[in-house]
Formats: C-alpha cells, structure tokens, sequence
C-alpha cells in the first residue's frame, strides 16, 4: 500500500480547524491513506476499516458526519480501533497497543469525545 504525505490530503486545513492535527495524525480519505512516517500492519488495517466505511456510508457523507458528530466519530473508531487490535497476534504488543489506543481514542485528537476507561471498555 502507497502511504501518501500528510500534506497532500485533500481536506488537511477543514480538519485543522475540528482536531488538534499533529505531524503524525494519519487520515484515511477516498481509498487512500495520509502520514508523514511508515506505518504497521496493524494501522494500516485500522485506516482501512475507515476506507469500508466510507463506501458503506458515501465518502461525502462519512466526512461530514465524523467532523460534526461526536458519536458517529466515537462509533467508526471504535470499529477500527477493534479491528485493528484483533490484528495484533501477539499478546503483549496487542496489550500496549490496547492501552496506546484507549489513549488516543479519548484525547483531543478526536475531540476528547471519551474518558480514558471509556475507550479502554468501548475497544476491549
């Protein structure tokens, strides 16, 4: 999979303006995956659970709906987050990606939707 720069995503600065974007946000949009760094398996099957989900909901649609709505936004990243966690075999690092992504899940990058043990439950 072609991993494109983050600063050729298409809707960069409309998601600036909802989320605290840093270097290593990724984005997933149109089939196509945006990060400034290499990512594993497991993130890439993350992004691509949003790439399903914006064809099951139309990509115009997804967009709008994950920058207004907290719970449709807390809903496709509980799916991925799940998803991606199930791809990890092994045990350990399936534990620490499990915490890294309760960690993330309720932080500003998504808008502080979440408490920590609320993301740890949603995702687990």
């Amino acid at each position: 999979m072609i991993i494109h720069p983050q600063s050729e995503f298409p809707l960069l600065e409309e998601y600036k303006k909802v989320f605290n974007v840093t270097p290593n946000t990724i984005f997933a949009y149109d089939h196509k995956i945006y990060s400034n760094n290499e990512l594993p398996k497991h993130l890439i099957i993350h992004e691509q659970v949003h790439h399903k989900q914006q064809d099951r909901h139309g990509l115009d649609n997804w967009v709008k709906r994950y920058l207004e709505d907290p719970k449709f936004r807390l809903d496709m990243e509980v799916e991925a987050y799940k998803i991606q966690l199930e791809s990890i075999k092994d045990q350990r690092g399936r534990a620490l990606q499990t915490m890294i992504s309760a960690k993330d899940l309720s932080s500003d990058l998504y808008g502080n939707i979440v408490t920590y043990r609320q993301a740890l439950k949603l995702i687990t």
